[in-house]
């Protein structure tokens, strides 16, 4: 039943999945899983009184649940309140269902704390928990960039090549670029697959201008 109400949010039937979850609570209340899917929706449409009131109430109910413990730290995140995002998230890394997870949105957390060297830690850990998983690569890749380990950060990309998304080519190729190399082909690829967004993205990269000031100045690209 939880998978299904998640497929229908994930497709756009946001009311539609809001209301399968109250019911699904209604007719089984001792199911901590349900107040987690709920909460988890709510938290997605940015319902975050919502969400805080079922979450409180929710725990209330099961205060040692790790799915729970893990929703409190998606709300935590969502209220940019990042440090206490990563103490749950860090509680939830000894679940062996929720470890990717859990690493994953720790270095998110410790990334928008400001804390670039912790997140890469973890998102290199949860790159190897899960190396097909493309978002994890992605993290790992652009926190190698921002440290200028431009090789390494493509490493990471390279056998994600082949499945062509758009994200993955633009960052591939701005690796490859700010190593010296011709990345070229890989940011027209994604230019071309993706237009839209490409643009935001090369809009919102804070390092573009750096990169090419590096190249600029011939940076090696080496770690």
């Amino acid at each position: 039943m939880d998978s299904n109400i998640l497929t229908a949010f994930n497709q756009g039937k946001h009311e539609e999945a809001i209301q399968a979850a109250v019911k699904a609570i209604d007719a089984d209340p001792k199911n901590p899983k349900r107040y987690a899917v709920l909460t988890t929706m709510l938290i997605s449409l940015k319902a975050l009184d919502q969400a805080g009131e079922l979450l409180a109430k929710a725990r209330a109910l099961f205060p040692n649940d790790l799915e729970l413990q893990y929703t409190a730290g998606l709300f935590a995140y969502a209220q940019a309140d990042f440090p206490a995002a990563a103490a749950w998230f860090t509680k939830c890394r000894q679940d062996d269902t929720l470890k990717n997870d859990a690493t994953y949105m720790l270095a998110l957390s410790y990334q928008q704390a400001g804390q670039p060297k912790k997140a890469l830690a973890f998102a290199l850990t949860a790159h190897e928990l899960a190396p097909k998983q493309t978002d994890a690569a992605l993290l790992a890749a652009d926190l190698l960039l921002g440290e200028q380990a431009f090789d390494a950060a493509a490493e990471i990309l390279k056998p994600l090549l082949e499945a062509r998304q758009p994200q993955v080519l633009f960052t591939y190729g701005m690796a490859l670029s700010a190593a010296g190399k011709d990345g070229s082909a890989y940011l027209d690829a994604a230019k071309q697959l993706d237009p839209k967004g490409y643009d935001q993205k090369a809009g919102t990269v804070a390092d573009i201008n750096r990169f090419l000031r590096l190249q600029e100045g011939g940076h090696d690209g080496q770690a």
